[in-house]
């Protein structure tokens, strides 16, 4: 019943939003820095920025596999529903797949002043490669 209920829910809230654009991220996550060096976690993501109701969303999609939907791709009509703060479900057939929306905070895995975002607290030493 509980089952029944949810898509019910879900067929009422869905809307049709199109795809703009998508960017990649192959490598992942920034993990650690060794020296100046980024090492990646190696999970890819994906940002993809959808037109919805005449606004335009950054919602990211995560995948340990790499595994991105052909459907998705840039100028196709896909349908989502908005599950509030900051979420957003994307249909791929019939599974709902959590997006997060990151809208203002996109931003590239790697600073473009190749400077780490990471801070050494005083009295540690430093690690040496």
């Amino acid at each position: 019943m509980l089952l029944v209920t949810s898509l019910v829910y879900a067929a009422d809230d869905g809307k049709t939003a199109k795809v703009l654009a998508v960017k990649a991220y192959d490598r992942g996550r920034i993990a650690f820095w060794e020296g100046r060096v980024p090492i990646y976690d190696g999970y890819p993501f994906y940002d993809i920025t959808l037109a919805l109701d005449q606004k335009k969303y950054v919602v990211r999609y995560e995948s340990m596999t790499g595994y991105y939907p052909s459907n998705w791709k840039a100028g196709r009509e896909i349908q989502v529903r908005l599950g509030g703060k900051g979420k957003m479900f994307l249909l791929n057939g019939e599974e709902e797949v959590l997006a997060l929306i990151y809208n203002g905070h996109l931003q590239d895995c790697v600073p473009s002043s190749g400077r780490s975002a990471l801070r050494l607290t005083p009295g540690f030493p430093r690690a040496t490669t």
